[in-house]
């Protein structure tokens, strides 16, 4: 008898941190492509073009709540990229956060994610490959993406959904360092960002705008966007986008519009975006193009192909994800692939 309550004693013990963990979800994705590029770089001893094996923006989570009681909830998350191509860990800072959320909706404190960068990011039909949208979404005189991105030190509040609207504000008191000692200059890193949207059966419309504190000027973005899917097995998607960095001539408009059909376990996709001349410069403006087809082995894997290329004006260099650009080059890549969601829930 003496034994058996022992035995029942040590499980007990074990038991309670495993009970303590079931609300931990372990989640993530594994993205892995071949992919063979080229940016036509005419420099002496640069390659032109390079075949790699690429790990798209995979990445690797922990997350879980805590009912509170009274309809209140805990809610926290940190997550991190991984290189599945070296086995990097923490390649990329992604969102971690911990918030409460209710019937007034929620409010989260980290890094995060804007409401600016999320208001469109389901509609991006190759997003995390080489056919991304943010190689010009988002980004001004062909530098890396200045918008879509996450703010740190931020607070973000999201509203809960009322009869299919529902938005997002966020603040970040430094986008980089809020620690003291800081100089006057590099306290200067607020930052805001907000989006509305309003999702009802097939049509999703959503309006986006964010502002970056700088010590000369404060860089602006402004976007509307929308979807439409007909018959459950066409969506067609448009985003008209207008950003500034702020100074002169620092200012361009980009549209983007997409097309995903699916057939079965198929889903064609294509997508098509501009940015027009920077600040009216002539030159400087730039056009992508992305076709390609996925194919769904299961509800958390998929293969695809795809062929992307961004050209370039002659005084633009707008590159591919992972594939830097060349002044007046084209750049293009040609990408098989698969992509597993994993989670343990």
């Amino acid at each position: 008898m003496q034994k058996k309550l022992i035995a029942l004693a040590v499980a007990g013990v074990l038991a309670a941190p495993l009970a303590a963990q079931a609300g931990v979800e372990v989640y993530g994705q594994a993205r892995m492509s071949l992919d063979f590029s080229s940016n036509n770089d005419p420099a002496a001893g640069n390659e032109d073009s390079a075949l790699a094996v690429s790990s798209n923006k995979s990445r690797i989570g922990f997350k879980g709540d805590e009912d509170l009681g009274n309809g209140l909830k805990a809610l926290w998350l940190f997550e991190q990229g991984v290189n599945f191509d070296t086995s990097a860990w923490g390649s990329v800072n992604r969102d971690a956060y911990v918030g409460l959320g209710g019937g007034f909706g929620t409010v989260l404190a980290g890094r995060i994610n804007t409401p600016y960068k999320m208001s469109t990011q389901g509609m991006d039909i190759f997003a995390s490959t080489r056919g991304d949208y943010n190689a010009i979404m988002g980004v001004v005189n062909s530098a890396n993406p200045t918008f879509n991105n996450r703010f740190s030190n931020s607070i973000q509040y999201k509203t809960p959904e009322m009869g299919g609207f529902k938005g997002a504000l966020a603040y970040s008191v430094n986008t980089s360092d809020d620690d003291l000692p800081n100089t006057t200059a590099a306290s200067e890193n607020d930052a805001y960002s907000l989006s509305a949207a309003y999702m009802q059966g097939p049509l999703y419309l959503t309006a986006a705008y964010e502002s970056l504190n700088s010590v000369v000027d404060d860089a602006t973005a402004f976007k509307l966007g929308g979807s439409f899917t007909l018959g459950g097995m066409t969506t067609l998607g448009a985003i008209w986008e207008t950003a500034d960095l702020g100074g002169t001539n620092q200012d361009r408009d980009a549209i983007y519009l997409n097309l995903a059909h699916k057939m079965d376990a198929i889903t064609l996709k294509a997508a098509f975006t501009m940015a027009d001349e920077t600040g009216g410069v002539a030159d400087t403006g730039a056009t992508q193009f992305a076709l390609g087809a996925a194919y769904a082995l299961s509800k958390t894997t998929e293969a695809y192909a795809l062929y992307t290329m961004v050209g370039n004006d002659s005084a633009a260099a707008y590159r591919v994800e992972q594939v830097g650009g060349v002044t007046g080059q084209d750049v293009s890549s040609f990408s098989v692939g698969i992509n597993h969601t994993f989670s343990s829930k």
